[in-house]
Order: C-alpha cells, then sequence, then structure tokens
C-alpha cells in the first residue's frame, strides 16, 4: 500500500494510492510547481473508493510517494509512523 504525500502553503494531504496506479502518480508529482494541472488516481478514505483528483500543480510546494512498511507498527520510525 502506498500513499501521496502532498505539501501546500499551510496545507498537508496524504491520499491513499490504488493498487496498480503508483507509477502514474509518481509521474504526475514530477508536475510539482508548475503552471497546470493534473489528475491523480486516489482512494476516497470515507467509501474507500476510487477517484480522480485534480491538481493545480502551481499550488503544491511538494508532492512524495511513501510505501506502508511491512514489519509491526513498534518498528516504524519518523513524523508519519
Amino acid at each position: 500500500m502506498a500513499y501521496v504525500m502532498l505539501y501546500g502553503s499551510g496545507w498537508t494531504q496524504r491520499w491513499r494510492i490504488p493498487d496498480g496506479a503508483e507509477d502514474q502518480v509518481r509521474s504526475q508529482i514530477s508536475q510539482v510547481g508548475s503552471h497546470g494541472a493534473g489528475r491523480l488516481s486516489v482512494v476516497d478514505p470515507g467509501s474507500e473508493s476510487p477517484v480522480t483528483l485534480m491538481i493545480a500543480w502551481d499550488q503544491v510546494a511538494a508532492a512524495v510517494v511513501i510505501g506502508e512498511p511491512d514489519g509491526p507498527a513498534a518498528s516504524r520510525s519518523g513524523q508519519y509512523a
């Protein structure tokens, strides 16, 4: 399971990436800071359904794809553990 973290001026969002969509999301986040819009395939946390997130890339300061560690929760460390 992987997530995309999006950071802007005063905001942060974390979205789960559907299985099989990680490469598409990784290619899209290379647009961070550009004057275009993009689409990310993510999972709606309320319904657990796949949705398309529209992004104004010039409003995003940084983005990263992170994977879920395979070990037990006790072995996790860092801000998002």
